[in-house]
């Protein structure tokens, strides 16, 4: 066994602006009420683009969820959730959300304002339906539900065309359903706007993912589990642009310097899943080994233009078709045979030593198939893989000894194939 390295991890400077976005988001959402604007809840996965084009201030209660994790606020609010009836096993994001309206929680604890209408699609899980539903009734404020079918290995291009324009219809009778609730009309200019800086975002944090191929890698966890919130909380605003920009240009410079993010690095790892918002100075008991994640598939996914067939082009002149698109190639709607390869890929193309996998206990959609896509990527691959079980915001759920001593484990056996 490796002895263990007195290392630190470098976050980007430019990373340090991720607080600033985040305090514009607030206040834009304090804005939105004390003007009376509209404001919507919305799911990550949705087409928060279409918000921000009709004039809708967007709260993701996701985002807000975490915002709780990370205060050590979520168990609280979870707890509070389970009083009410709600069980153990369910989604920590829906539980602690339920419990910070019940407490009446500010933004700051990770509370979220009663909207003008909610916004949810079954693009990742179906509980973000449900969850939408519970708390519009609570609420008493309107919802509308995008149902987005799921493209499995045996779907024909005729099916692949339906579904597409199923989705369409629905993002269409959206627009309709923004109108009547907020008297807001679709305006084909500045959804083009949005459009624009939603594509450029969303390029730019993948030319910042590519910089993470070199070794040693610019780039840390500390940067990308931040890094990602613009992408879900504020496509087709223009400050996440500059802020994304700032971080690509000091990380080149890193690149260009042979600087790493780690001093010593030794193994380069992908993490699969939801990190634990509770913890995640957790993650820097990987750079005691030498230890770090250049590549996480939830930070890249939200990424979202990744579908060869959707351009800018596309995305500019025919924005709503280009987003029905977007939602049927989702990362965690992959069926396992594309999940498999494209791991495979990446592994190769990140020059990944191992992968460790969360098997999160209150997400089933997104740790299904975990442990077949595990035994592939050993079998038949002969990547390295570890399953860890934890929770993404229910600290309960989380065993340290247990986790560190597989991640010790495992560390051991990089070192063997070193």
């Amino acid at each position: 066994m490796s002895s263990q390295q007195s290392t630190s991890n470098k976050m980007l400077n430019a990373t340090q602006g991720l607080k600033n976005i985040m305090g514009r988001h607030f206040l834009a959402i304090e804005q939105a009420f004390r003007d009376g604007k509209p404001t919507a809840w919305a799911t990550s996965g949705s087409p928060v683009e279409v918000l921000y084009a009709m004039g809708v201030q967007p709260m993701l209660p996701e985002n807000s969820a975490t915002v709780s994790a990370a205060q050590h606020f979520s168990q609280n609010f979870i707890e509070k959730a389970e009083e009410e009836g709600y069980s153990y096993d369910l989604c920590s994001y829906f539980k602690t959300n339920v419990g910070a309206v019940l407490n009446n929680a500010t933004m700051i604890q990770g509370g979220t304002r009663s909207p003008t209408f909610m916004l949810s699609t079954d693009v990742i899980c179906d509980t973000h339906v449900n969850w939408f539903q519970v708390q519009a009734e609570r609420l008493n404020v309107p919802h509308y539900a995008i149902d987005v079918p799921h493209i499995v290995s045996n779907t024909n291009n005729r099916q692949y065309n339906y579904f597409k324009n199923y989705v369409a219809e629905q993002l269409y009778e959206l627009l309709d359903f923004i109108q009547e609730v907020t008297g807001n009309e679709y305006n084909e200019e500045k959804a083009q706007e949005v459009s624009k800086n939603s594509w450029e975002l969303s390029m730019v944090w993948q030319d910042i993912y590519r910089l993470r191929k070199n070794v040693p890698c610019p780039i840390s966890t500390r940067d990308t589990f931040g890094g990602l919130f613009p992408l879900f909380t504020m496509p087709g605003l223009k400050a996440p642009i500059r802020l994304y920009k700032k971080m690509y240009k000091e990380a080149k410079e890193r690149v260009e310097l042979g600087i790493g993010a780690l001093k010593n690095e030794k193994y380069r790892l992908m993490f699969e899943g939801i990190p634990f918002w509770y913890n995640l100075k957790y993650f820097g008991m990987l750079e005691r080994y030498g230890a770090i994640i250049v590549y996480e598939p939830y930070t890249y996914a939200f990424s979202k233009y990744m579908n060869p067939n959707v351009t800018k082009e596309m995305v500019l002149n025919n924005p709503i078709e280009a987003m029905a698109e977007l939602m049927l190639s989702f990362w965690y709607i992959y069926d396992l045979e594309t999940r498999i390869k494209k791991f495979a890929e990446t592994v190769k193309e990140w020059k990944i030593d191992g992968v460790i996998m969360h098997e999160n206990l209150s997400c089933r959609p997104n740790s299904c198939g975990l442990y077949d896509l595990k035994r592939h990527l050993m079998d038949d691959f002969d990547i390295p893989c570890l399953i860890i079980n934890a929770d993404m915001n229910d600290p309960r759920k989380f065993n340290d000894t247990q986790i560190s001593n597989q991640i010790e484990s495992f560390i051991e056996i990089l070192e063997k194939r070193k």
